[in-house]
């Protein structure tokens, strides 16, 4: 009798077809069902399947146009055209020996091969991503088919207990994660998602709510079983809505100060994204994750860093085939709007992280048939995952509506870009400033802008509702910032001979953009949008009104601009204060300095100024600590240099030694003031070094190097601390004008800030 095991088969028996047993360990089967063998043997007996008969090739393409060709000239001749004198058909006439099948493979050769390259889609487990070449549309089937029998190599593969070597997480500037980060309690969770749905994602629209909400329900019922990549999503949905809490209302939430909670959430998400495996995935939620982290670091981080990062979820995005149009890849309507929101809110958060780190921006806005569309104004609830027809837009304002704005005026601002006559002279980060010289033309276009806006948002707005309200007080603010870039203070050769009007129009143009910035900040109806402004706000306007009040102390609405300038930095206290941005360090040295003349005016006049802010006291009291840190490194290098002198003194030749005895304590000092001020140590016409560290010790040629203590060759390295110390770049003779081609190198400074002098 048979034992169990063998009786059973997969397949019904074909005497044709050796078992897969058989044929793997290379000897004869007696083709039954089940086989000898297995029956001896005790195991399962497998049929190996017939593969299906092949096609048979039907006619090549080249025969299948030259039929069509030889019919389509019939046709001709029916209607008594003759083919032979159409215009265009010169290679027949040219060379009339070459048979038929010559010359259409002469015509038709390079739009059949172009057809390989047509874009396509391959969906795989747990990815979707574009295939856009010869090599890969041709082993793209291939890769499908053989995903079922290898596996697929996800996100979610791993165990926690190991460190991947493919997670990167050095890209976002954390250590591999071992374990799973904590996620907060389900009561919490709840709580942080409906802040995301309230006070961030009328700003962002990356994730479609709904949707979500069903998903998030999943996850919290069952949080030790959750996919990585829609974990990276939960964590920075958490660290997102915790940016946007107060201190006390983070306290009262969580029990946690707001400092607290925001380096244990960034830390997790990091991780989060680093186990989802961001830099090789495919995944719409780990990309939606990526963006939302990308935002909530873009006050904290470095801009290089933020505009690196921002590149490399361009290219993410790029891989599953964003930069074409959903509807262009067969995909269905839903995904296709998300795709679009994604790529739109992309492309204009690299747009601004460009301009900060000294990048032209909106240089790649420019569309073409197969771009993205711009999203649709729609609410959420209008697109549902099955649906088979895109959604009806609406004529009125939407949930979109913030971003169907700040696309319109993307769209604007690119369209004027490339309007730009071509510059000679190479232009830093604000070179929209120089566009369109004529005035007339520049007023025209500012009305037709705030006349489009009218016409598609503006005039529907209800003040009452606070995202429309938001915008209101957007376009408010874009206005007044196209004019100051249309009457912008850089093109003044000396500010004695521009005409009072034009100043005050400047002037009245950069106060009014001040308030709207405090208001958009302090109204109690945008306060949920409140943590959104401070990325946004016009420096160079500011740095104008403190350029004006250092120059004339008294002004008549000098008391009203030193209102506006407080309720800023008491507004933003800590962004403000920092001193890992160098941006932030040169205002503050030019702030102290209209409030140092503005001192001493009054002083003149015997009147008498009530105490200083406390934001001053505290920029006075951080300039005061980085003298003291830098006079403590030049004396500690004064004695290094005299100790090795010394050195070299005692082992050296007599030439040497006559050498060495240049170095006397006067040249010291000198020494010690160039450091302090290498800019004077050069001819006017040489532009002083901006090498870091590690560029120097490469390329200077001294063998020793004048390398600080702080890893840097010069104090123009953009080092807060030498900012801090020191503020002779500020310094502008009365009568003159401020020299904006070198705040345009301090506002796109790309070098990172190391902390220095032992601090």
């Amino acid at each position: 009798m048979n034992p169990p095991a063998a009786s059973l088969s997969i397949l019904p028996t074909k005497g044709n077809f050796a078992c897969i047993r058989c044929s793997e360990r290379k000897v004869g089967c007696d083709r039954r069902n089940p086989c000898g063998a297995c029956v001896r043997h005790n195991v399962l007996c497998v049929i190996r399947p017939p593969k299906p008969p092949r096609r048979k090739r039907g006619p090549s393409k080249e025969k299948l146009v030259l039929e069509r060709l030889t019919r389509y000239e019939e046709l001709l001749q029916e209607r008594g055209i003759d083919p032979n004198q159409v215009t265009g058909s010169s290679e027949s006439e040219n060379h009339p020996g070459v048979n038929n099948l010559a010359e259409c493979e002469t015509v038709w050769r390079l739009p059949m091969q172009a057809t390989i390259f047509k874009p396509r889609l391959v969906h795989r487990q747990s990815r979707t991503e574009l295939v856009d070449n010869n090599l890969w549309s041709r082993v793209a089937e291939e890769i499908h088919d053989d995903e079922a029998t290898l596996g697929d190599d996800s996100e979610n593969g791993g165990s926690d207990g190991e460190a991947s070597d493919a997670d990167f997480s050095f890209v976002l500037g954390g250590k591999s994660p071992i374990t799973a980060p904590s996620h907060p309690p389900a009561e919490i969770i709840r709580q942080l998602w409906q802040i995301f749905i309230e006070n961030i994602n009328p700003l962002m629209k990356v994730v479609h709510i709904p949707s979500l909400q069903i998903a998030m329900d999943k996850a919290i019922g069952n949080i030790e079983n959750i996919p990585r990549g829609f974990e990276a999503l939960m964590f920075a949905i958490y660290h997102i809505a915790i940016i946007s809490l107060t201190d006390d209302e983070c306290k009262d939430l969580m029990g946690e100060t707001k400092t607290i909670l925001l380096r244990r959430y960034l830390a997790s998400t990091k991780a989060a994204l680093s186990r989802a495996k961001f830099m090789s995935t495919a995944s719409i939620v780990v990309l939606q994750a990526l963006v939302i982290h990308l935002i909530s670091i873009r006050d904290i981080y470095e801009p290089r860093a933020l505009w690196n990062l921002t590149g490399v979820a361009i290219r993410i995005a790029e891989g599953m085939g964003m930069r074409i149009d959903g509807k262009l890849l067969g995909l269905s309507p839903f995904e296709t709007e998300i795709r679009r929101r994604l790529w739109w809110q992309l492309k204009l958060h690299d747009s601004r992280a460009a301009e900060l780190c000294g990048q032209a921006k909106f240089q790649d806005f420019g569309l073409n048939n197969t771009s993205p569309k711009i999203p649709a104004n729609v609410n959420d609830a209008d697109l549902y995952p099955s649906m088979l027809q895109p959604p009806e837009e609406s004529t009125r304002p939407t949930e979109m509506i913030w971003c169907m704005f700040r696309t319109e005026l993307a769209g604007f601002a690119s369209a004027q870009i490339a309007r730009m006559p071509k510059l000679d002279k190479a232009m830093f980060a604000n070179h929209e400033y120089a566009a369109l010289d004529d005035m007339k033309i520049k007023e025209v276009v500012i009305h037709e802008l705030i006349d489009n806006l009218e016409t598609k948002y503006l005039r529907f707005c209800d003040p009452s509702q606070p995202l429309q309200l938001m915008v209101l007080f957007g376009a408010r603010c874009v206005a007044n910032i196209i004019r100051f870039m249309t009457y912008h203070p850089r093109k003044w050769a000396n500010q004695d001979e521009v005409p009072e009007s034009e100043q005050q129009l400047v002037w009245d143009i950069v106060l009014r953009l001040l308030e709207q910035y405090n208001q958009m900040q302090s109204s109690p109806q945008l306060r949920r949008f409140a943590w959104n402004v401070p990325y946004f706000i016009q420096w160079h306007a500011i740095i104008h009104v403190l350029d004006s009040l250092r120059a004339k102390p008294l002004h008549i609405d000098a008391g009203k601009a030193w209102g506006l300038v407080n309720t800023l930095y008491e507004t933003n206290l800590e962004m403000c204060l920092s001193t890992k941005k160098p941006m932030f360090v040169a205002i503050g040295n030019l702030c102290l300095k209209a409030f140092g003349a503005r001192e001493a005016a009054l002083a003149k006049e015997n009147k008498n100024l009530s105490n200083p802010p406390q934001y001053i006291v505290r920029l006075r009291e951080q300039r005061g600590e980085a003298k003291a840190r830098r006079e403590a490194a030049i004396a500690r290098n004064k004695q290094r240099v005299s100790v090795d002198s010394e050195k070299r003194s005692t082992s050296m030749d007599a030439d040497n030694t006559l050498l060495d005895s240049n170095q006397t304590p006067g040249n010291l000092q000198v020494e010690a003031q160039t450091q302090q001020n290498p800019a004077a140590s050069q001819p006017a016409n040489v532009q002083s070094s901006t090498r870091t560290g590690d560029d120097a010790f490469w390329l200077n040629d001294a063998v020793s190097g004048n390398v600080c203590a702080c890893g840097s060759a010069e104090a123009m390295n953009l080092d807060s601390n030498d900012i801090l110390a020191q503020d002779y770049w500020f310094d502008t003779p009365s009568g003159e004008v401020m020299d904006w081609e070198k705040w345009d190198t301090w506002l796109g400074n790309n070098d990172p800030v190391r902390p220095t002098f032992g601090s």
